[in-house]
């Protein structure tokens, strides 16, 4: 999990959103992407407590995607960002 944490804070850094961070984890092959796996990278490496980020989850679908448009799952995950 250190190396994925590593890999969502520089994602971060670089100003990337959500659903690159989704994609990223899913490609990285030492990593099973879960829901409850996400949420707990993002509390290890952003300080996002996975108890307000499983928010995000009710605007994806299981396999992490976008149920409905993409700029509400970011705009959800800024202000996460913001308030951590």
């Amino acid at each position: 999990m250190d190396e994925v944490t590593e890999d969502i804070r520089e994602l971060a850094a670089d100003g990337a959103g959500l659903l690159a961070m989704i994609e990223a984890l899913r490609g990285d092959e030492g990593f099973t992407l879960t829901p409850l796996r996400l949420l707990l990278a993002l509390d290890k490496a952003l300080g996002i407590p996975w108890t307000e980020a499983r928010d995000l989850l009710g605007l994806l679908d299981p396999d992490l995607r976008p149920i409905g448009p993409a700029e509400d799952v970011e705009k959800r995950f800024t202000a996460l960002l913001q308030r951590s």
